[in-house]
């Protein structure tokens, strides 16, 4: 640390040692948080998956008629896309991982002449477009990862769903990350709505079988798929959130510890060099009163 006193290194380290308290801190709660998260996470994650193959299995069937489903004949001129940031920073590269796949995503659409609009849910992500691009942010959610809960999905769902149905959109994309372990956060890029059909069911199990049609049903169905999916969504993000945190302060809390190392070895030595400079101040005085 070239040009630093004593008193400049002493008064850093005191400093850095207040900031790796806070950073350590910061960890635990994010641990804390986390382990909550990823039970609630748990909960939903696989009913939300099940509902999911139940859909598509039903939407599989050539009979199969919906709202929701994807017409081939049908051009796509309205998008929405559903951005699930945080409302909170110090969380890594969280955030600007989803700001990215979203803009590279808008880019290909608007590429297209597809006209883009977003639903966002979090602070970064809300301000980030609101101030620095002109996509119109039609529905937005700030200061509400302390209230994840069926409330909130109600909401964002009932979003979702009217601007499906009567605002025009012709599809609703989602962009959230996925929590895998502690450590990993994988960013999801979905094309949600409308459901796109796989290619007619060819299982032995169901030939001969007889399908009738319900709108109704496979409509209602969409419905409570959508509803569990943001709902899973939004704990998806939550616990990424705080697992990206906790990592984010152990990395800060190390480096902390690492750089308090270096300036106390730095420290040690001008300490030592003071030390020896004032020993041979002494020795010169002593040879030079012989």
């Amino acid at each position: 640390m070239a040009g630093m006193s004593m008193r400049d290194i002493k008064r850093k380290i005191k400093s850095l040692k207040g900031t790796q308290r806070i950073t350590a801190a910061m960890k635990a709660v994010s641990a804390a948080k986390l382990k909550k998260a990823e039970a609630e996470l748990k909960k939903i994650r696989n009913f939300a998956r099940i509902l999911r193959e139940i859909t598509l299995d039903l939407a599989s069937f050539p009979e199969a008629e919906s709202v929701f489903l994807k017409k081939d004949n049908k051009p796509t001129k309205q998008v929405l896309i559903c951005i699930f940031g945080s409302d909170k920073g110090l969380c890594g590269a969280f955030n600007s991982n989803l700001i990215k796949t979203a803009r590279n995503k808008i880019n290909q659409l608007k590429e297209k002449n597809i006209e883009v609009e977003l639903l966002t849910v979090g602070n970064k992500v809300t301000n980030y477009f609101e101030k620095y691009t002109n996509i119109k942010v039609k529905y937005k959610w700030t200061d509400v990862f302390r209230k994840v809960g069926e409330d909130l999905a109600k909401e964002i769902y009932s979003a979702i769903i009217n601007a499906y149905l009567e605002e025009g959109f012709d599809e609703i994309h989602i962009v959230f990350n996925k929590f895998i372990n502690p450590l990993r956060q994988d960013v999801i890029y979905d094309e949600f709505l409308p459901i796109k059909s796989p290619q007619e069911k060819q299982d032995e199990n169901v030939v001969g079988m007889e399908v009738v049609p319900s709108y109704e049903i496979l409509d209602n169905l969409v419905k409570d798929y959508t509803f569990a999916w943001v709902l899973n969504v939004l704990w998806e993000s939550a616990t990424s959130e705080h697992a990206a945190r906790m990592t984010a302060m152990d990395n800060a809390t190390n480096n902390i510890k690492d750089l308090i190392k270096k300036l106390t070895i730095s420290y040690n030595k001008a300490r030592q060099a003071a030390i020896t400079k004032e020993l041979i101040e002494i020795t010169n005085a002593i040879e030079a009163m012989k």
